[in-house]
């Protein structure tokens, strides 16, 4: 049964993420890997691609990030998510580093520009509509970074979309309809010489608390955690299908157990009557 528990516990964290966990220490980060690195700070920045079925015209869950411990880009769609011309057989969900193309009329671009292309195998544009929650998430350099948004480039500038924290590490999420370049904005002028110079390894992150929200760069909080980020559920203001299905599992669960119960009861061995001879009482 205890093991019963812990796994409800991890499937709770993971299919219902709009949950705000609570955390109370100091988690370390690992450093910011980047395409092209300032002074001091480690380069290698990595993309990451995937090929996802289609079945008629839905596309399967759309979960792809770069392989860093903290994923620095990822874009998630629930099943049904994206929009796909009839025909498609797969789509091609792929992230990639690329040099940017210069800096927003506000703020500055902190880390790298990711470049994420969805197209299926006819190489036609893949889109989602915006009940969808198809997202973007994307890691600031600097774990303790608060205030940004994520930017997409778009007719020659940065647009900002609307952005919330989203895990820790200064991580932030956008819901998106079309893909192109992204990259997190902070506000105020690029730093000169190493950066941010908040990517060293032993940087961390003080955490208490539980996430907030940010809309349009207001600040927030950003809790530790050690799951993958996943984006809100796309049920809107229900449950949504994460949200069912865990509580079909508890069900399940509550079910076996009753039933194991039950069943131990019925094979344990009964007492059985005591027919010897009495002992005579002492006079």
């Amino acid at each position: 049964m205890l093991g019963g528990g812990l796994v409800l516990v991890v499937l709770a964290r993971v299919l219902i993420p709009g949950a705000p966990p609570l955390y109370d220490g100091v988690v370390p980060i690992e450093p910011y890997v980047w395409l092209e690195p300032p002074p001091g700070d480690p380069g290698g920045a990595k993309g990451a691609s995937a090929d996802i079925p289609v079945r008629g015209t839905t596309v399967g869950l759309v979960a792809v990030a770069t392989p860093e411990l903290e994923p620095q880009a990822q874009v998630f769609a629930e099943p049904g998510g994206l929009t796909v011309a009839s025909g498609a057989r797969t789509v091609k969900v792929s992230i990639e580093p690329v040099p940017s193309e210069g800096e927003p009329a506000q703020g500055h671009v902190d880390g790298n520009v990711y470049r994420i292309s969805v197209t299926d195998d006819r190489g036609r544009l893949v889109t989602a509509p915006a009940a969808a929650r198809v997202s973007v998430v994307l890691r600031a350099s600097d774990p303790a970074q608060a205030v940004a948004t994520i930017d997409r480039f778009s007719g020659g500038s940065w647009q900002p979309l609307k952005t919330s924290a989203s895990g820790f590490a200064g991580t932030f999420l956008a819901v998106v309809t079309s893909f192109g370049d992204f990259a997190v904005v902070v506000p105020g002028a690029a730093p000169t010489g190493s950066g941010s110079g908040s990517s060293s390894p032993s940087a961390s992150v003080p955490v208490s608390g539980s996430a907030g929200a940010l809309s349009s760069g207001q600040p927030a909080s950003a809790p530790a955690s050690s799951v993958p980020i996943l984006p809100p559920s796309s049920g809107g203001d229900g449950l949504g299908l994460a949200g069912w299905l865990l509580i079909a599992l508890v069900v399940v669960a509550v079910v076996i157990a009753i039933v194991g119960y039950r069943l131990a009861r019925t094979n344990r061995p009964q007492r059985q009557p005591y027919r010897g001879a009495h002992p005579r009482r002492r006079r």
